[in-house]
């Protein structure tokens, strides 16, 4: 039945992102098989295995986060006479067969080749234990699974639920800060610290590696015991998730908001701009799904200006404001979807050009503080001071954009998502915005080009001046921005208001009858995908870090592949690498937009004819 629903659910991009997924598992799976052959001390080599085997255990534990619900459910055998601990049973068999439980075993071989360096004993025990610490993941991610379902609902859960994707995506696009830091360290030759060791062996992630290594030095005792809890605990997680096939189903978590409190009548806020300024920012605070929108470019930015600080480096602290001001714009860019079908109290109330404003003005009372915030505290702990002019020139101006492109976004790229009530408990469970947020990243560094034009020129021809006017440009150019942008997103809320209720309420644009280049908008899903994916990759860590490197000095090989040639050639390769990038980013947005066209062009369903003959 999984396999069954697997192969038909691998359309589109959907089946591009697995794609992409099964390669990178393997490679991580490859890497962890040869640094398991790689010439180390035992100590050391065994402590590295710990911590790379703690993170195949958190991909596990993070999964549920960017799979959502599992594919085969207890809800799906309610109806069946199925004892609980037989279904649990059941559904555990069912969670092995995947692509990430196959690279996942690719990866725990390298605990049997750990223990081949040892001798025969320490191999041949290694194998079963390598699958008990694949079964200890399978179910602890279960457990997990369950665990987050029973409070994602709540604000805690929601911002838990930021923190975790958020901690996924600085560890996707910047974990190589880290092992960057391992090279760069004495800790291949020295180890760990005597606490970090004891911690790393001390997770359960990390028996495997203790079992082996008191199995190489003779010590039966710890050998056996280290697999036998492994075992235990198995058993343990079995039984907590065959309790939870038999809770019944939770009733949905309802925030409330103050009670007897009356509707502020003047102020800033009055008027019906300002009203809805006030129902935005109670969303804001109430709306799990808003508050993971909230939390996830606040720990984006701290984790991507704090990574560097493994190897000593301060030069991205004073980035961090900045940098929450433009992942806001990613993170933030579907709003109008977030709401669904509620835009028909807009549109029969005539208040388009209030709601659009109301939400410009709450996204930067939302975003602002905490972005100028981190820009004063981090820029004074970098010490760098040449910063402050290109930080107070690029925070007001990317707020600015921001506010404009959010709005903008969400009304002309629209992506219908399930209604608030319809929600599943896993908030990320929500529209697929990939690569619409791929595209608002880097459109929201335009606005702030100006601004940071002046900042340079100042520099420069050293003329102060000139690098204190990027601070007022900055401000006028986001105001400017947000102005015009929210302009277009009012006109086209009022003129095309009720296609756009109908793509919220249907799933598919407004039925247009054009029929041809239907099945090559429904075969460029795929292309699609690999296109985000692999145009990501070549755009930044195959162009524009290593590009970024040989022009600042920097000798950093890691995974970039124009460090490992000489200078005169990285640059060219740098640059290829940026403009393959571009070419197939161009790609995706032109076959989103085929796509689009295609499905608008497809045959009318019953329930739209139905309409048009209305």
């Amino acid at each position: 039945m999984k396999l069954s629903i697997i192969r038909n659910s691998m359309t589109g991009g959907r089946a591009a992102w697995m794609l992409v997924g099964a390669v990178l598992g393997l490679l991580f799976a490859a890497a962890t098989i040869w640094l398991s052959l790689v010439e180390l001390p035992t100590d050391v080599l065994g402590d590295l295995l710990a911590g790379v085997f703690g993170m195949w255990t958190l991909g596990w534990l993070i999964g549920p986060l960017w799979s959502g619900a599992a594919v085969l459910r207890a809800d799906h055998f309610t109806l069946l006479p199925v004892p609980r601990r037989r279904l649990a049973v059941g559904l555990l068999g069912a969670a092995f067969v995947g692509i990430t439980t196959v690279v996942t075993a690719l990866g725990f071989v390298g605990l049997i080749t750990y223990g081949a360096r040892q001798g025969l004993v320490p191999a041949v025990l290694a194998a079963p234990v390598a699958a008990l610490q694949l079964v200890f993941v399978v179910l602890l991610s279960r457990v997990v699974h369950a665990l987050f379902g029973a409070v994602a609902a709540s604000r805690v859960g929601a911002a838990i639920t930021g923190v975790l994707f958020a901690a996924m995506l600085v560890l996707t696009q910047s974990g190589w800060m880290i092992v960057v830091a391992v090279m760069y360290s004495d800790v291949l030759t020295t180890g760990f610290s005597h606490a970090t060791t004891v911690t790393l062996r001390a997770a359960p992630s990390s028996w495997g590696v203790v079992a082996v290594d008191a199995a190489g030095r003779g010590d039966w005792p710890l050998a056996l015991a280290a697999p036998a809890g492994l075992a235990l605990l198995c058993v343990l997680l079995l039984l907590v998730c065959s309790v939870e096939l038999g809770n019944p189903r939770r009733a949905r978590g309802t925030i409330r908001g103050s009670a007897h409190r009356a509707p502020a009548g003047g102020g800033p806020f009055a008027g019906t701009t300002g009203a809805v300024v006030r129902k935005e920012l109670r969303t804001w605070w109430r709306d799990p799904l808003r508050t993971t929108t909230a939390v996830v470019p606040i720990v984006w930015a701290l984790g991507t200006v704090l990574l560097p600080l493994t190897f000593d480096a301060r030069v991205l602290l004073p980035w961090a404001g900045p940098a929450l001001a433009l992942f806001a714009i990613t993170s933030a860019g579907n709003l109008y979807s977030q709401d669904g079908t509620a835009l028909w109290q807009t549109l029969t109330t005539g208040t388009q050009r209030a709601d659009v404003r109301g939400r410009q003005w709450a996204y930067l009372i939302v975003f602002a503080p905490p972005a100028v915030a981190l820009s004063i505290a981090f820029g004074w702990w970098s010490g760098l001071t040449w910063t402050w002019p290109w930080v107070a020139a690029a925070v007001p101006t990317l707020l600015g954009g921001g506010a404009g492109l959010i709005v903008y976004a969400s009304v002309f790229g629209l992506v219908p998502g399930p209604d608030a009530h319809k929600r599943p408990s896993n908030p990320l469970e929500r529209a697929d915005t990939t690569g619409q947020s791929n595209v608002l990243f880097w459109v929201g560094l335009l606005p702030a080009t100006p601004a940071l034009t002046l900042v340079y020129l100042g520099a420069r021809f050293d003329q102060p001046w000139l690098s204190g006017a990027g601070v007022p440009v900055g401000v006028l150019t986001g105001v400017a921005v947000a102005g015009a942008l929210g302009a277009r997103a009012i006109r086209k809320l009022t003129e095309d208001g009720p296609d756009l209720l109908h793509t919220m309420r249907t799933g598919r644009p407004t039925v247009v009858r054009r029929v041809d280049g239907a099945g090559a908008a429904a075969r460029g899903g795929p292309v699609e995908g690999l296109s985000w994916a692999l145009g990501s990759i070549l755009l930044i860590p195959q162009g524009i870090i290593p590009l970024v490197f040989i022009l600042s000095d920097i000798h950093v090989r890691s995974w970039f592949l124009a460090m490992y040639v000489r200078p005169v050639l990285g640059v060219p390769i740098a640059v290829l690498g940026i403009l393959a990038g571009i070419a197939l980013y161009a790609r995706a947005v032109r076959t989103r937009v085929d796509r689009r066209a295609g499905r608008a062009g497809g045959p009318a369903s019953a329930g739209d004819r139905e309409l048009e003959s209305v």
